[in-house]
């Protein structure tokens, strides 16, 4: 039987050309590194209001607005590097997500997430704070809740390997 993985390359182009299309034609403010699902939707109404920082990854059906006709605003909605944006998140205009930041499936973004935060929720609430996030905001290490033990948990096998001395 054959994968579905031979046709990788298709998908990385696409993206790519997807990228093109959004920074050039568009003007968004969106780094090479980004990588988008082929669903996201980016406000075409001022795309100049979009930016996203480097090694960020914007899963798929995620929405980011730059304008609000009710209000009449047109605003500069920031993703900051290494971040992950989950499955059907919609990001409201004007809203800065801090570089190394995680918004958890389905929520809505209507404040400001700091930056080394996991956001969730309708509205998204910030549920942890002092995270370490890898590249496309790949959750390494995250803080204990509030109340709880201050010790960091690793959250990957590979990490409590490496810290334990087992791997370079």
């Amino acid at each position: 039987m054959r994968s579905l993985n031979q046709l990788l390359w298709l998908q990385r182009l696409l993206v790519k050309l997807r990228w093109l299309y959004f920074t050039r034609l568009w003007g968004m403010d969106i780094h090479p590194s980004t990588i988008m699902s082929l669903s996201v939707r980016l406000d075409k109404t001022y795309p100049k209001g979009v930016h996203i920082g480097a090694e960020s990854y914007l899963a798929f059906d995620v929405a980011v607005l730059t304008h609000d006709m009710v209000r009449g605003l047109h605003c500069d909605t920031y993703i900051g590097s290494r971040c992950f944006i989950g499955a059907r998140s919609i990001i409201l205009p004007g809203v800065r997500i801090g570089d190394g930041s995680v918004v958890g499936s389905g929520s809505v973004v209507t404040k400001d997430v700091p930056p080394a935060s996991i956001a969730v929720g309708n509205p998204a609430r910030v549920i942890r704070r002092n995270i370490e996030t890898g590249r496309f905001g790949y959750l390494r290490r995250a803080g204990p809740p509030k109340g709880e033990d201050k010790t960091v948990l690793p959250l990957e096998p590979e990490l409590a390997a490496r810290e334990a001395g087992g791997l370079p």
